[in-house]
């Protein structure tokens, strides 16, 4: 007898049924799943555990062509048309007819090595247009064919449903790979960056070898720093390519935006507004710039990766360009300290050497008004034994004896403020009532014939009443004129550049309100103004905007001293064309007591 759903050996066992329905005295072959209770799968060997264990809405099992051979619903609700469909298949066959390619391949597969099926998704279309979908989980039996559940699917089919997610999961963990990747390389790049930055190396060598450590994150071509050396002049200091390295850069609007802290992507070099006045081995090789600004010491300068291929940079770029940035800014402050040092050392020594030659030009300068003195009593002397006035030609002698008297003690005054500055304390002697227009009819005469030959008019302007100021004369006639010989060479400087004859004005201007205990006094020129990203320096000692050679860069730091010790200050900004530099000075006030 064979029963549905039952292969009976015949030849080695008798089959009789009971009134309960079981059978005995035969071997089971592959036991049946429908209709069956759990506890009666559950006893059945040739039926892994694992599969009972499933959430599933039926059982199948197949014989070794891959035909099902027995599909039995474990639930009211699960679909028919599902039990229907699978009933008298070959797996094989219905891995054909599957309505995504994808998922017929994947179940080919798998029944081509009969291997296990593990929520393997299959969708159909239906005569009437619906789709049923449904998964298969089975296990391989001894005699080839297999044996498992399955699990329905309503709604949308399965691999629709659920593709996006699966795809946008793998897209994140792809991400979260290559996120892990570049994280690890960043790690590593700054870690060998942190050991270049303590490794004692020349400047240079430290700034190559940072180089070298991003252009495995950045994958530029060629890296540089580029700072300023004059009032309009920028300077490749620092370069990969030894080429590269004194280049001179212009002012233009994506450096001016570095220079003031912004970072930036230029996808095409050639859009510049500059793209002609950059060098020409810039315009010939590099198309794409990553910009980064850089401070080195207190002055704004930038950082520059360059490549050919216009676009190569992304913006995310920037934040690694930003790192390198702030690395290199702690490799140039070493550098800067040690300037600094080294810088104290020249004060130092400078001190000492000023108050040498302070003592050495006292005592010629003492001899010369000693016989300047003698000179003239020796005229009077003579015209009194020769009962006369003195002709003209003697007039002219004495009055010329004068002034080299005046000069000559002048010189001593500046003698004894150059002790002064030597000698802190003091620095503070020799303040007395002094009038400002006085100092400047004195800047007038010293200065004006030299700016009337330069095409450069000298204005000063004072109100009727002007107090009197709380000063040392010598040192206050010393800031002015700084301030105007400074004002002079910005102006020949700017109208060279712009390719002009030599023309402009310095004015000098007194405030004085007769209300508050200072008088303020404005020094403009029309030079051009003072770049913003070195105005927090020109009052710093050994800095100058001037080519090498024409300034020592004390000047203005050596104003700013006496206008301290004077009780005053000094400040600077741009205004129309030029620079001003704005005086505040004590005004003297009368001791009632004394």
């Amino acid at each position: 007898m064979r029963d549905r759903g039952l292969d009976c050996e015949d030849s080695r066992s008798d089959v009789r049924s009971t009134n309960d329905g079981r059978q005995s005295g035969f071997r089971h072959a592959r036991p049946p799943l429908g209709g069956l209770r759990m506890a009666d799968v559950a006893d059945a060997r040739a039926y892994p555990p694992d599969l009972l264990s499933l959430a599933a809405d039926f059982t199948w099992r197949s014989g070794p062509d891959l035909r099902v051979e027995e599909a039995s619903p474990l639930d009211v609700a699960c679909d028919p048309s599902v039990i229907q469909l699978l009933r008298g298949a070959r797996l094989d066959r219905l891995a054909q007819r599957t309505l995504y390619p994808a998922q017929g391949e994947a179940l080919g597969a798998l029944l081509g090595r009969i291997a296990p099926l593990r929520d393997i998704a299959l969708s159909f279309v239906q005569r009437d247009g619906s789709v049923v979908n449904f998964t298969l989980t089975g296990s391989p039996v001894d005699d080839g064919g297999y044996v498992g559940v399955g699990k329905v699917w309503s709604g949308r089919p399965f691999d629709e449903q659920h593709r996006g997610e699966l795809v946008e999961l793998l897209e994140r963990a792809e991400a979260n790979r290559n996120r892990e990747m570049r994280l690890r390389e960043e790690a590593d790049v700054l870690l060998a960056s942190l050991r270049t930055l303590i490794r004692p190396a020349p400047l240079a060598d430290k700034c190559s070898d940072l180089f070298n450590l991003f252009s495995r994150l950045l994958r530029f071509e060629q890296a540089l720093v580029v700072r300023r050396r004059t009032r309009d002049e920028l300077l490749s200091v620092v370069a990969t390519d030894p080429a590269l390295t004194g280049l001179k850069w212009p002012a233009g609007d994506v450096i001016n935006a570095a220079l003031m802290g912004e970072a930036l992507v230029v996808q095409d070099l050639s859009a510049l507004k500059e793209w002609r006045d950059l060098p020409e081995a810039i315009r010939g090789r590099f198309r794409n710039a990553l910009v980064a600004p850089l401070t080195i010491g207190n002055e704004a300068a930038m950082l520059v990766a360059l490549h050919g291929q216009p676009g190569f940079f992304e913006p995310y770029q920037l934040a690694l360009m930003q790192r390198l940035s702030l690395i290199a800014t702690q490799a140039f402050e070493v550098d800067e300290q040690k300037n600094v040092l080294i810088n104290t050392a020249k004060l130092a020594t400078l001190g000492e050497l000023m108050t040498v030659i302070a003592h050495e030009i006292s005592q010629p300068l003492s001899v010369i008004a000693m016989a300047v003195k003698n000179a003239k009593l020796a005229i009077e002397a003579m015209n009194e034994r020769e009962n006369t006035v003195g002709s003209a030609e003697q007039t002219i002698v004495v009055a010329k004896l004068d002034r080299i008297h005046d000069q000559a003690l002048r010189a001593g005054e500046i003698v004894s403020a150059i002790r002064t500055l030597a000698h802190p304390d003091r620095r503070t002697l020799g303040l007395r009532p002094v009038a400002v227009t006085e100092i400047m009819d004195n800047i007038r005469n010293l200065t004006e014939g030299s700016l009337r030959n330069r095409g450069i008019q000298l204005i000063c302007n004072a109100p009727p009443y002007c107090r009197a100021l709380k000063a040392n004369p010598v040192s206050l006639q010393q800031v002015f004129l700084n301030l105007v010989v400074n004002a002079r060479d910005a102006i020949a400087e700017y109208s060279k550049r712009r390719g002009e004859a030599t023309r402009g004005e310095i004015r000098i201007d007194v405030y004085d309100d007769g209300v508050s205990d200072r008088l303020v006094v404005e020094v403009q020129d029309s030079g051009g103004g003072i770049p913003p990203d070195v105005m927090n320096r020109i009052f710093d000692a050994f800095f100058t905007l001037k080519e090498v050679g024409h300034g020592s860069g004390l000047g203005l730091a050596i104003c700013r001293t006496l206008m301290t010790d004077m009780g005053g200050s000094i400040s600077a900004y741009n205004r129309d064309k030029g620079a001003v530099f704005r005086l505040e000075i004590p005004t003297y006030v009368e001791d009632p007591a004394g």
